[in-house]
């Protein structure tokens, strides 16, 4: 059985014991609608009402969490911003000949990503005499590096570079002989540790050349310089 209520004079209105009314208006256009009430007992909901989260189905959409572009990249902050996901652990920035030149350089590496930044010397050695390896950040004065390395010799090490704190940490090996033998690179009596600390902020820096030379001018005739940056 249907009972049907001509809308143009009202909808229907309910009056609770108190004197409370709830009034259902049909829409104010000519097209037939249905809405069919379920078959259960409960309370219909307004906005602002609060849905239990184990009766949500389905997905929500990305743009209803925040703004940005959601992605395989990014990822949702507190903010409900999307923002771009950053790789951590240690990453190989570059390689540096040392074979040949007076000077040689990993250019336009951005310090601001890194907070530490790893130098290995590779059987770097000058090509004649005796000479210090200096490295120079950003163009700025050159800093010499441990002891002098004489041409028989190779330079084995590690340069760490605290981009926080600007303290650098040299751990330096100078065993005879370039190539060195496999066995042959521990040589207790030229192993040294050396500190230093630069004296200029570098964490803003976005587009940094590292230079390395030797302090006699000599040129380069073997190995190579790994450059890390650790995130």
């Amino acid at each position: 059985m249907a009972v049907i209520l001509n809308g143009a004079t009202g909808g229907i209105q309910l009056t609770s014991a108190s004197g409370g009314t709830m009034s259902v208006n049909p829409p104010a256009t000519a097209t037939s609608y249905v809405s069919t009430l379920p078959a259960a007992t409960g309370t219909l909901l307004n906005s602002a009402s609060s849905l239990p989260a184990a009766n949500l189905t389905g997905t929500v959409p990305t743009a209803r969490l925040g703004s940005g572009t959601a992605s395989s990249s990014t990822f949702l902050a507190g903010d409900q911003t999307y923002k771009t996901i950053s790789s951590g652990g240690v990453s190989l920035l570059g390689a540096i000949a040392t074979t040949s030149g007076t000077s040689v350089a990993l250019t336009s590496v951005n310090l601001s990503l890194y907070n530490k930044v790893y130098f290995n010397f590779d059987q770097v050695s000058p090509a004649t005499g005796s000479s210090i390896l200096r490295i120079s950040i950003n163009g700025a004065a050159t800093l010499d590096l441990g002891t002098a390395i004489a041409n028989d010799r190779a330079l084995f090490g590690e340069l760490m570079l605290d981009l926080n704190s600007n303290v650098m940490n040299l751990s330096q090996s100078s065993p005879a002989g370039t190539p060195i033998a496999t066995g042959n690179i521990a040589d207790g009596a030229n192993e040294k540790n050396f500190l230093y600390q630069v004296q200029t902020d570098l964490t803003s820096l976005t587009s940094v050349p590292l230079t390395f030379t030797w302090s006699t001018g000599y040129a380069f005739d073997n190995g190579r310089i790994l450059v890390y940056g650790l995130k």
